[in-house]
């Protein structure tokens, strides 16, 4: 199983990444691209690629542990580009 540790932003900066997308959509070809909704938005901190199934639930408790001893944080968002052949877009 492919994981990976992530924060969902808030939801003015899905809306202002909203605006972003809206206008990258609009672009000729975009439409034979398969875009994410706005629920799978999130900022990723952490990837593990292929993970053994049996390591999930520890993992996910250390992950909770880690989270629950974290504060908030400060994100900025800076510039983006693509990865995966054009696959999948990213925000800085």
């Amino acid at each position: 199983m492919r994981l990976f540790a992530a924060v969902l932003p808030p939801a003015d900066v899905v809306d202002e990444l909203g605006h972003a997308v809206g206008a990258l959509q609009a672009l000729p070809g975009a439409d034979r691209l398969r875009w994410t909704g706005r629920p799978g938005w999130h900022f990723t901190l952490a990837f593990y690629g292929e993970v053994d199934e049996d390591l999930v639930p520890e993992l996910s408790e250390r992950l909770e542990r880690v989270a629950r001893r974290t504060g908030p944080f400060p994100l900025a968002v800076r510039g983006g580009g693509q990865f995966g052949r054009g696959r999948a877009l990213w925000a800085g």
